[in-house]
């Protein structure tokens, strides 16, 4: 392609900013504390390393050879000429449409930081409830929609490139300068000791391995085809091998510094809820009742929010766009004027308009069906249509991965990745998770 990274770490971070992001900082957190802890840890890399990263490989390596948009790929594809035109044409649209959704409502989620972020800087005291009174987060949301369209235009190497090679080092530094204040918080130490202490009992507990891949597919952006779409842009596949564990570690760091950040803020806090309500109620009220340091982490801490959502936004909407490219203009106007309308809907659902759908918040109903309902069967998908595009070797040569173990990623991608994803979906449907 014309357009692409200019090097492999370049790539690497913009897959790194795909990854990274508000799953790692609120979603992680209270899994893995309500699953053994700092135990959750071992079944989480285990899926990390016999999920997540043959997935990672498997798409990257996909994209970089067929050099062509998921669906047109999957559409043109002999080696699935054994499906009929209409379900191949379904399996390339499935993870595309999927991931445009939650596009359109993550940005909802990124205004609310901006939001947030704009306020301690002001030097005001927000909390959820304001937001909701009133209708601020509705121009946050059309500033973040403006930039990552903006963005994208740009491309790759004029857009995406140099944003995630700044945001992706910043977000960092700010998890890190979040992880030493909350070291000095009074009892933090000990907050770290009960982590450490957690319950090795859960390991056998068949919810925590549901949990753990759940956590992997969501924190690592497999299963939607990003990261296909990302290694379409790379101009050479033989630092895909490398950069998939590159990108994995650096989305568990990010989770870790994540963990043991909010479990010591929140303890300092009081007791709080749980996930979006953590983030967006319970640490807000914290940091407005600590004065000027906690204005200034305040700010800090939804920075680091809106780096973590935007970065994350870009790669999807560049995933929509080149997925959908063969639309025209006219098609990729109507696409975007989509996506604007599902994210205004989604911030209009927590605002004075109170916008509800059975009964239900907008965003709150698009997020249980498309980011966690149907999410494991876009991996699913994903998985099966990347496993036939190209023979297994092929991939693995490309992608520089040795030659002893082309086999072991064979039976990985091919086998135990699909295996696993249906299991998750079977076990998720008969114990009522959602």
């Amino acid at each position: 392609m014309a357009d692409g990274f200019s090097s492999k770490t370049a790539f690497v971070l913009a897959s790194i900013g795909a990854a990274v992001g508000l799953g790692n900082i609120w979603r992680f957190p209270y899994i893995a504390s309500e699953h053994g802890g700092i135990w959750f840890l071992i079944p989480y890399l285990v899926c990390l390393l016999v999920i997540g990263i043959p997935l990672f490989l498997l798409e990257a390596g996909q994209g970089f050879l067929n050099k062509k948009g998921y669906f047109k790929s999957i559409e043109a594809s002999k080696n699935l000429k054994f499906i009929r035109a209409p379900l191949r044409k379904a399996i390339g649209t499935f993870p595309v449409l999927v991931s445009t959704v939650i596009l359109g409502y993550y940005s909802a989620l990124c205004a609310w930081s901006v939001w947030f972020a704009v306020e301690f800087i002001l030097g005001n005291n927000p909390t959820f409830g304001l937001m909701q009174a009133s209708y601020t987060p509705v121009l946050a949301f059309i500033i973040v929609f403006a930039a990552a369209c903006y963005v994208s235009f740009r491309g790759i190497s004029k857009g995406i490139e140099p944003v995630t090679g700044y945001l992706v080092p910043l977000l960092f530094i700010f998890l890190l300068l979040l992880f030493a204040y909350a070291l000095l918080l009074p009892g933090s130490i000990g907050q770290l000791e009960k982590l450490f202490a957690g319950n090795s009992e859960k390991l056998i507990d068949p919810r925590t391995w549901y949990y753990a891949l759940s956590q992997v597919l969501f924190s690592l952006s497999v299963g939607y085809g990003i990261m296909y779409t990302y290694g379409m842009h790379l101009k050479s596949g033989k630092g895909i091998f490398s950069s998939g564990f590159q990108v994995a570690g650096a989305d568990t760091a990010a989770s870790l510094l994540a963990f043991f950040t909010v479990v010591m803020v929140s303890a300092a806090a009081g007791p709080a809820a749980n996930g979006l309500a953590l983030s967006f109620e319970t640490l807000p009220a914290f940091f407005a009742s600590q004065g000027l340091l906690g204005a200034i982490i305040g700010a800090s801490f939804f920075i680091l929010l809106f780096s973590a959502a935007f970065t994350s936004i870009i790669s999807m909407l560049e995933h929509t766009m080149v997925s959908t490219s063969f639309v025209g203009a006219m098609g990729k106007v109507a696409i975007s004027a989509g996506i604007f309308i599902i994210g205004m809907l989604s911030v209009l659902s927590y605002s004075p308009a109170e916008l509800q759908l059975f009964g239900k918040p907008v965003l709150d109903l698009l997020d249980f069906v498309f980011g966690t309902f149907l999410a494991p069967f876009s991996a699913l998908v994903v998985a099966f249509g990347c496993a036939y595009l190209l023979p297994h070797h092929k991939i693995a040569k490309a992608i520089g991965l040795p030659a002893k173990y082309w086999g072991l990623f064979s039976l990985a991608a091919g086998k135990v990745v699909p295996a696993a994803l249906i299991l998750l979906i079977i076990f998720s449907q008969l114990s009522g998770l959602y």
